[in-house]
């Protein structure tokens, strides 16, 4: 397999599935909305690097097979014999049904453990992630009851491998649970509050709407769901400003093209045409019509020292250059010249990709 291969199929796949997530042995362990990846090739062999907030992770990859939305990578993994299949697919729906029913049933006794710990003078009842489909409640979504004397409250979360869409429904459903709760629990006690459980940072359509809620029917709560760290954050539901603020400071464009000159006169010599954007006082942009093929930053290098690098690829695709990526660098630039213009593919991912930039550096 050779690096530039699995850059250009990799690029192609990724342009037209922007929310594709990796899957190792059922597990979804990267999602390219947050996660990067970069390709390097070392004695001869073609390795993949990939990163996230939560993880990292490296293989070497030694074949590749098209699969109808889908990507199959076969690797080679330290100490066993026979490559494994890593899976990059278009959408987490993609995902085998089992894989789905595993995760949600994980989910379900993380939950249950995070509620019996969190409010321990309540306790969980009747906690299920079936499907009913004759009261219109999905699979999706784990539900239960937390029951204190003759109080109730009903909750519904949602895990965090589900599509955003699903996440933002999670109320419609949740009402739809309060409803046949109170109705199934008004001779046994009274139902109270609804509790929602969604993500860590996934929560924003779920709060405006709970927002309108009428607080007379009943007490709604919302929480976000940390998974990994099994942590639950209360969210306010009340706060509803729609401004966020944050100040930046005002790079020196001279000084930090001057401090960048070295890394500036090495991309301009693989594409003179390009554009330097200062997108602070220690990175720096390089944009083809609108398009953004490399960085240079000061990073901390092996000895602990700050140094000058540059980072290339489109997209979720970012990688050092150094001798060794230096041939899949030249490649890169070789095809955003040539794809990246009023004459290019338009079937090229180079091409299609911030097509809003592209209209801005006009």
């Amino acid at each position: 397999m050779e690096p530039a291969r699995l850059a250009r199929e990799l690029d192609e796949f990724l342009a037209s599935s922007p929310h594709a997530c990796v899957i190792e042995e059922g597990e979804i362990l990267f999602d390219f909305s947050v996660a990067r990846y970069s390709i390097s090739g070392e004695h001869g062999k073609c390795l993949l690097h990939l990163w996230s907030p939560e993880r990292n992770m490296v293989r070497r990859i030694v074949d590749i097979e098209h699969k109808a939305q889908q990507l199959r990578l076969a690797v080679q993994r330290l100490g066993k014999g026979k490559p494994t299949w890593l899976d990059v697919v278009s959408s987490r729906e993609r995902r085998a049904p089992t894989v789905q029913r595993q995760a949600r049933l994980a989910y379900q006794r993380w939950l249950q453990r995070v509620l019996e710990r969190s409010f321990p003078e309540w306790g969980v009842q009747d906690i299920t992630s079936s499907a009913d489909l004759e009261h219109s409640l999905s699979s999706v979504y784990c539900r239960g009851l937390l029951r204190r004397g003759h109080s109730r409250i009903c909750f519904l979360g949602v895990n965090d491998s589900e599509l955003q869409a699903s996440i933002d429904g999670a109320l419609t459903f949740a009402l739809l649970w309060l409803d046949f709760c109170r109705r199934r629990e008004s001779e046994r006690g009274v139902v109270e509050c609804l509790r929602v459980f969604v993500p860590r940072g996934r929560s924003a359509v779920v709060h405006a709407r709970m927002h309108w809620l009428d607080r007379q029917a009943a007490r709604f709560e919302l929480y976000e769901f940390d998974e990994r760290a099994e942590e639950l954050f209360h969210i306010d539901i009340s706060d509803q400003g729609n401004i966020a603020t944050r100040l930046v400071r005002c790079a020196d464009n001279a000084k930090a093209c001057q401090r960048f000159a070295a890394s500036i006169a090495r991309v301009r010599a693989a594409v003179p045409e390009c554009e330097t954007v200062v997108l602070s006082s220690s990175e720096l942009a390089f944009r083809l019509h609108g398009l953004e093929f490399a960085r240079a930053q000061v990073a901390t290098s092996e000895s602990f020292t700050l140094s000058e690098q540059i980072v290339f690829g489109s997209g979720a695709h970012e990688t050092v250059l150094s001798p060794e990526s230096e041939p899949l660098f030249l490649e890169l630039m070789q095809r955003v010249r040539r794809e990246r213009g009023p004459d290019g593919d338009r079937r090229s991912p180079l091409w299609r990709m911030q097509p809003e930039r592209w209209l801005e550096s006009q």
